[in-house]
């Protein structure tokens, strides 16, 4: 019995591995292409040619997808993988110098994978299927954060506020030199434009940590 049923399963195991591979690549066209208002279910289905039940019974859906898109093609690596250290020389660092490196590596993975910013902007203007890829995808991206820094949140409120205001502004930028690149005179898609607005927010967080090394400073004088 083994062998009638042997040779039937692996074809139709090599025809869900083509057609899986065939949906994930089908929705890194849409997202390279950047029409969040055109990258539903339907349109998955006419980009890769296949039907609605293969998404669902597949991947359960487009945030499935999504998430293997991610995953599959390594557009979005992990955090620790491309930081120019050892993990265990970064967690040693003072938990500002780490954000400072963290809000640079965001903004280089979003300088070099625009699709992303696709995503991102989804959650905002695109259809309700979309939202739900952007909650898979923005989960994988932010759970890697987490693991590396913002568990500092309960330790120091202020640190955590900059965090995300610094975070957050790189999302915003990472949108606009997707969608429009022109920002207060600055052309995102120059090289040298952006790491001009990238140096701004990394002055910002410089000038955070100076006072708090300053105000470091101050307390172990009183204390003396």
């Amino acid at each position: 019995m083994l062998t009638d049923v042997a040779p039937a399963t692996k074809p139709r195991q090599s025809r869900r591995i083509a057609t899986e591979a065939a949906i994930v690549e089908a929705f890194g066209r849409l997202m390279e292409r950047g029409s969040v208002h055109d990258a539903g279910v339907n349109a998955l289905i006419k980009e890769a040619g296949v039907g609605k039940k293969q998404i669902y019974d597949y991947f359960g859906g487009l945030g499935g997808v999504a998430d293997a898109w991610v995953r599959r093609t390594g557009i979005w690596p992990r955090l620790s993988d491309m930081l120019d250290e050892p993990l265990e020389t970064f967690h040693q660092r003072p938990p500002m110098e780490r954000l400072r490196m963290l809000v640079r590596t965001y903004a280089s993975s979003l300088r070099a994978h625009p699709a992303v910013a696709t995503i991102m902007a989804g959650e905002f203007a695109g259809p309700p299927e979309l939202r739900d890829a952007v909650t898979a995808v923005r989960i994988r991206i932010w759970e890697e954060y987490e693991r590396l820094f913002i568990g500092q949140r309960s330790e120091d409120k202020e640190l955590l506020a900059i965090a995300m205001t610094m975070l957050s502004a790189v999302s915003y930028v990472g949108m606009r030199a997707k969608f429009e690149p022109n920002f207060f005179g600055f052309d995102l898609h120059d090289d040298l434009a952006w790491e001009r607005v990238v140096g701004m927010l990394d002055h910002v967080m410089g000038r955070y940590q100076t006072g708090v090394d300053a105000a470091t400073s101050h307390q172990s004088d009183s204390a003396d």
